[in-house]
């Protein structure tokens, strides 16, 4: 899975502390990266429950919670494809951190 980050990620990854990022990672290899080798961005097998995945409507944005509790971590993301008729989506991580960004995904 290829992937790119927006500026506005890499400003709010680098805000979070050691700790809030090393949560994210792991949610990151152990979850979401085995399940979008798996296919959930198709609908089969579904997101794992755990990352609370879910479309911001009315959006191509995607949210996943990767800490329910203190902190409160979430991420945006969107997928793309670089050139038509390409199989193999490339993520794109928009925000990260707590539930205020929402405001601006």
């Amino acid at each position: 899975m290829k992937y790119r980050a927006t500026a506005a990620f890499d400003r709010d990854f680098a805000r979070l502390p050691a700790e809030h990022r090393r949560l994210f990672l792991t949610a990151l290899r152990e979850h979401l990266l085995p399940a979008i080798d798996a296919g959930s961005f198709t609908g089969t097998p579904p997101w794992p429950r755990r990352l609370r995945i879910h479309r911001l409507t009315p959006s191509p944005i995607y949210s996943l919670t990767w800490n329910f509790t203190s902190p409160d971590g979430r991420a945006t993301f969107h997928l793309q494809h670089d050139s038509p008729g390409e199989t193999d989506p490339i993520l794109i991580w928009r925000r990260i951190g707590d539930h205020s960004i929402y405001s601006q995904p």
